[in-house]
Parts: structure tokens; C-alpha cells; sequence
């Protein structure tokens, strides 16, 4: 089967994660002031950018099609958003990478698919 996305389920997956560790310690905004959008693309699985101050996250409807892949897929934008909040980003760095770790660890996430 193939997960029913749309924007208000990325919202809502969004929302649990940010209940969650260790993004209930990021002070991440709400899901309001974030634009979700299913995308189709095949060589994604989600990204995120922000553009005019507005934070966007798009989500591959092509590429996520299982709950554990949708919720690893959203963390990992998640961390991309929360680095651009705290002026870290540094794509996939050092950083990113360390971060990754404990998310990882956390939530049971495959590192490598990460």
C-alpha cells in the first residue's frame, strides 16, 4: 500500500516527532509556519530549504512509501531545519553527521540510509 501523503500528514508526522527526543529540546517552530508539500521526484526522498524566511519541506511520494521511511525521511529534514535555526547548517558535515548519530540512535533509524 502506498502511504496517502498530503500536506496535513507531513504536518502531522512533523508534530509527533516534535513531541519526541531529542527535537522536543530544539525549540523547532510550529507546523503552521512551515510549508509541507508532497513531491514526486525519484531522486529525493525529502528536502528541506528556506526561502523568503518561510521554511519549506517536501517529502518524495515516490521514495517514501512505509511509516518507519516517512518518519526517518521527516527527522532528517527536521535536523536540516534545525541547523538552519541555529545557524549550523552545513549540509551533510560534521555537524549534520553528529547529530545524525543520536537521532539515529534514538529513534533506531538506519545510519546508513540516514
Amino acid at each position: 500500500m502506498i502511504l496517502p501523503l498530503n500536506a496535513e500528514v507531513l504536518a502531522r508526522t512533523y508534530d509527533y516527532l516534535c513531541e519526541l527526543p531529542p527535537f522536543s529540546k530544539y525549540n523547532l517552530p510550529p507546523s503552521e509556519d512551515i510549508k509541507f508539500t508532497v513531491i514526486r521526484s525519484r531522486k529525493v526522498f525529502g528536502r528541506y530549504f528556506i526561502d523568503g524566511g518561510v521554511h519549506h519541506i517536501e517529502i518524495s511520494r515516490a521514495n517514501v512509501g512505509s511509516h518507519i521511511v516517512l518518519l526517518s525521511t521527516m527527522s532528517h529534514e527536521i535536523l536540516h531545519l534545525h541547523l538552519e535555526e541555529v545557524g549550523a547548517c552545513d549540509m551533510h558535515g560534521p555537524v549534520f553527521q553528529k547529530f545524525a548519530d543520536r537521532i539515529c540512535k534514538i529513534h533506531g533509524f538506519d545510519r546508513l540510509t540516514f
